[in-house]
């Protein structure tokens, strides 16, 4: 059971969440008495009001319950037996009576025995082949969480493969935090982290969230919708991932059933009442197709296949049109025995209706990462629509459907427990959260993971590379190789040269441009979609930072004890500081120094306590100047002292001739904004940070600055534009052009020596014909 959900209901308090009793299993209570633990303490009986407050008439309804209960039972295993004709009967008979006993006096919301809900997950569990190990794990998933029986019970009833199982599912629901984010990020870290040991895991996770979803329409209105939304934007993207397209559409649908209820609805009402005309078409196109396999003699199964509501009601909403405007609602599938016979399927349809070559696709050449494969093809079929045409082998269409679960049925030796190690993104995606400490950022990455659709693209040697849709050259080059993205300056691709942000499409070939200098920038990780790239970004900024916080403290440090003049002898012991401060060397006190982790102000205090007969210095004079490693001279003066750290705030990016204010940073210096800045003057509040700063004039030294051009396109605006940057000797870093209609926005990030420059060829920018402003951004791109 999903924890979130409260599924389940205690008999004596419908409220409540479910307890067991503590009844032995009839033959496996030896196992229990070998441990001597001491017994759960027994559950009271259940009384007739509770019965009654879940809908149930105690008279007549126990015993029917009870027998319903057996009939299930029986059921259960006939319904597994005849998917899995050499299962371990007696594992899952043992588990079946342990889960039925364990939760006998336990009810779901529906009123119904709350075994009910482990014989679906069981089922559901047998429909994807699953095999015994993972159907008993199945039916005791919530046996631990909800009962008063422990992971060393199942052991020994068991064995520990289904203990570590029942083990790790439950540790996944057990999470509890102190906001639901980081609840809901710790949760899904811990699943993966499961996945990765036993693949198994999140196949019972899968099962138990699609009965949970099949069955909430007893929640009530709000966890419905909380419920749902978690469930469409995690669990079903990540059941796309290991390829459980089955699973999938139904997530969706029942998702899209509570989270937008009147427009699924509605749309039911439409399908349904264009269900006849729909079949009817399907019937006069399958019909030739099933003659040309003949006549060419090749065996396969052709049918229709339906539509999801979900998928349909995307389409409307990024077509932005209503049901009857949907054209491409028709589509077949054919099944043939072999690869050559796909291929030969191909050019037979392509015969009988006219292809869309645009929307041909062979993922039979190029699987997608979750290893589906299939051949892709519309075509224009009677009456002008458009059908929709999947060709496949048998073994790739149950693939197809049942992803990494039916994926060791085919792969001979195959261990299912293996399976996650052997998952690439699985893999990878463990890799990259180890670097991902905060909640938030977990859950953007993991959600921006799952996101499906993907682009085939080479390397200039041929090699094929697999991208998620939205890719960008930079994204390629870390793709390739970590350093290799850090690197990047740019990119070819099918030999014309291509800016960093640049979105590459499928069978795109790209060339990595690189220099040695070139180092990443926070602007990257707006550039970027993968996460293989955004986490290297980081990690690579988190090490930077870490190096110059170090250098920063300790010139910050070495300052105090210059100005509170401490003996050599007292600098060099640690103790006085590890003890104050609990860190446990000097590398650490020195990073939390210069990130701000301990204050100027309580490290001056601390130190000047060293030497106590020494005068206190100011705030202001404690900010004595330490020198930058990355640039020998700066443009401005901090409160009249040279080669203090500094920084030009990008929000406002301020130029020599600006009226500007310093803020001292926790551990980047000192940070220059506009006086007018918006953010400068939130930070004006905080006063002891404020510190006076000016100009000086220095020849050489470039500042950054934002400039929008907005006016009526026109041929040769731009090179017009770039004529007076050119004139004025202004070089442009970056360029961004927007136009609607005859409408243009233009943005140019460019470098001046000062505000006369800059102001001068503003000026100059306002007489170009067709433009109706010429603005210096606040803050952008």
């Amino acid at each position: 059971m999903d924890k979130k959900q409260g599924s389940g209901k205690k008999a004596s308090s419908p409220e409540g969440s479910p307890t067991s009793s503590p009844a032995d299993v009839e033959g496996l209570s030896a196992a229990n008495s070998k441990s001597e633990k001491k017994s759960p303490a027994p559950i009271p009986v259940i009384e007739t009001d509770a019965l009654s407050d879940l809908g149930i008439d105690p008279e007549i309804k126990a015993p029917e319950i009870e027998r319903s209960l057996d009939r299930a039972k029986e059921n259960l295993l006939d319904y597994i037996g005849e998917r899995s004709p050499n299962f371990n009967r007696d594992l899952i008979q043992k588990a079946i009576d342990f889960t039925m006993l364990a939760h006998k006096d336990q009810f779901r919301k529906s009123g119904m025995p709350y075994a009910e809900h482990p014989f679906e997950v069981a089922k559901l569990l047998a429909d994807l082949n699953m095999d015994s190990v993972t159907i008993a794990a199945g039916l005791l998933h919530d046996v631990v969480e909800d009962t008063g029986h422990s992971t060393q019970e199942i052991k020994e009833v068991f064995g520990e493969e289904v203990a570590f199982l029942v083990e790790s599912v439950t540790k996944i629901s057990a999470i509890k935090s102190k906001s639901r984010a980081d609840q809901q990020a710790e949760t899904f870290r811990k699943m993966l982290i499961s996945m990765a040991k036993d693949i198994r895991v999140i196949m019972i996770k899968f099962a138990d969230r699609l009965h949970n979803m099949r069955t909430l329409t007893y929640m009530q209105e709000e966890r419905k919708k909380a419920i749902a939304a978690e469930t469409i934007e995690v669990y079903a993207p990540l059941a796309h991932r290991f390829g459980l397209a089955k699973i999938k559409w139904e997530l969706e649908d029942l998702s899209f059933k509570y989270l937008n209820s009147d427009a699924y609805k509605n749309l039911v009402k439409k399908v349904v009442e264009k269900r006849q005309e729909r079949e009817e078409y399907i019937r006069g196109i399958l019909g030739p197709v099933k003659e040309a396999l003949r006549r060419a003699g090749i065996e396969g199964k052709v049918y229709g296949r339906p539509k999801h509501l979900y998928s349909i009601w995307q389409k409307m909403q990024s077509r932005q049109c209503q049901f009857e405007d949907i054209y491409d609602l028709y589509a077949l599938r054919i099944i043939v025995n072999n690869i050559a016979d796909c291929y030969g399927v191909l050019g037979l349809v392509h015969s009988v209706w006219t292809p869309l070559q645009s929307r041909f696709k062979d993922y039979i050449a190029t699987p997608k990462s979750n290893m589906y494969q299939s051949l892709h093809t519309t075509l224009i079929g009677p009456g002008g629509k458009p059908i929709e045409v999947q060709i496949r082998t048998e073994e790739m269409d149950v693939i197809a459907e049942q992803g990494i679960a039916a994926h060791w049925g085919y792969k001979e030796g195959a261990s299912p427990r293996n399976l996650g190690k052997e998952n690439k993104w699985l893999l990878q995606f463990m890799e990259w959260q180890q670097d991902l400490t905060d909640s938030h950022e977990f859950m953007e990455y993991f959600r921006g993971d799952l996101v499906p659709g993907e682009i085939f693209v080479f390397t200039p040697t041929g090699d094929l590379i697999q991208l998620p849709t939205g890719a960008t050259a930079l994204d390629f080059a870390f793709a390739l190789h970590s350093e290799l993205g850090l690197h990047c300056i740019g990119a070819k691709v099918d030999g014309n040269v291509v800016p960093l942000y640049r979105e590459l499409q499928t069978g795109e070939r790209v060339e990595i441009l690189k220099s040695d200098s070139q180092r990443p920038s926070k602007d990257w990780l707006s550039v970027v979609a993968t996460t293989k790239a955004k986490s290297a970004i980081r990690r690579w900024m988190r090490t930077e930072e870490m190096a110059h916080s170090i250098q920063l403290g300790k010139e910050m440090l070495e300052r105090e004890f210059r100005q509170a003049r401490v003996p050599p002898a007292m600098q060099a012991d640690f103790k006085p500081f590890a003890d104050k401060f609990s860190v446990p060397d000097w590398e650490t006190l020195w990073e939390k120094i210069g990130h701000g982790e301990i204050t100027l102000g309580a490290i001056s205090t601390f130190v000047q306590d060293l030497h106590p007969n020494r005068k206190k210095t100011s705030v202001l004079g404690r900010l004595t100047p330490f020198k930058r490693a990355a640039k020998p001279s700066e443009s401005v003066l901090v409160s009249g002292m040279q080669n203090m750290l500094i920084r030009y705030a990008t929000c406002c990016h301020p130029v020599p001739g600006d009226k500007i204010i310093g803020y001292v940073t926790r551990g980047r210096g000192v940070s220059i904004h506009r006086a007018n800045c918006p953010e400068g003057m939130l930070l004006i509040k905080d006063e002891e940070r404020i510190i006076p700063v000016e100009w000086k004039s220095e020849a050489g030294q470039m500042f950054e600055v934002v400039v929008e051009i907005s006016g009526k396109d026109r041929p040769d605006l731009l090179r017009d534009i770039t004529d007076v940057f050119s004139k004025a000797r202004i070089n442009v870093q970056r360029a961004s052009i927007v136009t609607v209609r005859d409408q243009v926005r233009n943005r140019f990030r460019i470098q001046v020596s000062d505000l006369d420059q800059l102001e001068s060829t503003m000026v100059q920018l306002r007489k170009l014909k067709g433009i109706s402003t010429v603005l210096r951004r606040q803050s952008g791109n």
